[in-house]
């Protein structure tokens, strides 16, 4: 993945909501990445959790085993425990993640950050990167407040 961030080729990663998809997405010759969405499309049977919804219920490891290419996922707000949401990635393959912060109180985002970050790196990760928020959303602010986030 660092590799395809680091080309002069613009890297293109598609969202894809369960293991179908990403095969198929997969499968195109000019796909070089899979992205997921927050909340892929679980079996019928399958229940998230509100702490993880990346268990053993969750369909994204048959997601990341339906392609040989490297894959991110939308890990929401890393939800109840954000360092064990990365390092369950991490278990099932992901080498990426994008983790919102939902503009929570800046002392407790940072503490997240570091809690992601350190889980990161004890997994093997190698960089971290933000970008502002901004846009047309409502609650969103304007973009020096996420460059100071």
């Amino acid at each position: 993945m660092k590799a395809l961030h680091e080309s002069s080729e613009i890297l293109r990663a598609v969202n894809v909501w369960d293991a179908m998809s990403a095969a198929t997405v997969g499968a195109l010759p000019e796909t070089k990445a899979i992205a997921t969405v927050a909340t892929p499309s679980p079996p019928p049977t399958a229940t998230p959790t509100a702490a993880c919804p990346w268990t053993s219920r969750w369909p994204r490891s048959k997601l990341v085993d339906a392609v040989d290419l490297p894959v991110t996922a939308d890990l929401d707000d890393g939800y109840d425990n954000p360092a064990e949401t990365i390092r369950r990635a991490t278990v099932l393959g992901v080498v990426g993640a994008n983790v919102e912060d939902r503009l929570r109180p800046f002392d407790e985002a940072v503490a997240r950050v570091e809690a992601i970050m350190a889980a990161a790196n004890d997994e093997g990760a190698s960089r971290s990167s933000s970008t502002p928020g901004g846009g047309d959303r409502a609650g969103w602010g304007p973009s020096h407040k996420g460059l100071y986030r």
